[in-house]
C-alpha cells in the first residue's frame, strides 16, 4: 500500500532503462518498488484498457503537451482516443470514479473578447481554438458525453480537473512544455519580455486537487479550474 492507496502507474517502455532508473531515483527504492506499473500507450485502446483492470479510481492524467504543435492530428487523436480508451476501461471494471486531468484550455480558448471572466460553466471556441485547445476540449467532451449517455445503472463518477500554466518542482527533472518556458525566461533565451500576464498554478496544489477528487463524492461530476495567481511575465524572469 502507498498511502491508503495501490497505486498501479503506466509507462509506454518498462524496458527503458534509462527512465526508468529516473522513476526509481525520483520515487526511491522502497515506493518505488511499491508501485505497480504497466505499459500503455494513448493510441492502444487495449493497453490502456488491460491498465485498468481492477482498479477502484482512475486518475488519468496522460495528454500531449505541444503549444506550438499545428497538426492536429499528433495532439487531438492521443487526446481523444486516450481518454475514451479510460471510459471504456471504467464502464468495463465497474470503476467507481475517474478524474482526469484538463484545463483551462478547453475553457477559455478561441475567444477573442480577452476581458472575460471564465467560470467552469464555459467551453473553449473550437472554431477559433489551435491545436493543442482543440485536444483538451474534445477529449473533456468526449468524456462527459460517454457518462452521459451510459445507462443509469452503468454510471460512475468523474471530475475534471482544469488547471492554467502548471509551474513548479519536476519529481523526475524530466523535460515538459511548462519547464522549458521557465527555463527560457530564466536563462535568458526570450529577448525581451510581452506586456502580457500568465495565470499560474503550483503543481504540489494541481497534484493535491486530483487527491481530493478521489476523496471526496461532492466533487463528482464537476469541473474544478485551478489558478494561484495571474502574474507578469517580467515577473516570473524575476
Amino acid at each position: 500500500m502507498v498511502g491508503e492507496f495501490k497505486v498501479r502507474g503506466t509507462v509506454r517502455n518498462k524496458s527503458n532503462k534509462s527512465k526508468m532508473d529516473v522513476l526509481k531515483k525520483a520515487f526511491g527504492e522502497e515506493l518505488f518498488a511499491r508501485l505497480d506499473l504497466v505499459e500503455a500507450d494513448l493510441l492502444d485502446e487495449e493497453s490502456l484498457i488491460r491498465a485498468c483492470e481492477g482498479s477502484t479510481y482512475i486518475v488519468h492524467t496522460a495528454s500531449p503537451v505541444l503549444f506550438d504543435e499545428k497538426d492536429e492530428d499528433k495532439l487531438v487523436k492521443p487526446a481523444v482516443s486516450g481518454t475514451v480508451a479510460i471510459m471504456k476501461a471504467a464502464r468495463k471494471y465497474g470503476v467507481k470514479k475517474v478524474v482526469i486531468t484538463s484545463s483551462t484550455a478547453a475553457i477559455a480558448g478561441g475567444h477573442k473578447d480577452r476581458t472575460t471572466m471564465f467560470t467552469e460553466e464555459d467551453w473553449t471556441n473550437l472554431e477559433d481554438a489551435g491545436a493543442y485547445f482543440k485536444s483538451k476540449t474534445l477529449a473533456e467532451k468526449a468524456a462527459w458525453d460517454f457518462v452521459g449517455d451510459l445507462p443509469e445503472e452503468e454510471k460512475f463518477g468523474l471530475v475534471t480537473i482544469n488547471p492554467v500554466i502548471v509551474l513548479g518542482p519536476t519529481l523526475t527533472g524530466g523535460y515538459s512544455e511548462t519547464v522549458d518556458l521557465g527555463k527560457q525566461i530564466v536563462m535568458g533565451d526570450i529577448p525581451m519580455y510581452p506586456q502580457t500576464s500568465l495565470p499560474v498554478v503550483d503543481v504540489r496544489d494541481v497534484s493535491n486537487a486530483h487527491l481530493q477528487a478521489v476523496l471526496r463524492d461532492d466533487a463528482d461530476g464537476n469541473r474544478f479550474i485551478l489558478c494561484a495567481e495571474t502574474v507578469y511575465m517580467i515577473k516570473l524572469a524575476e
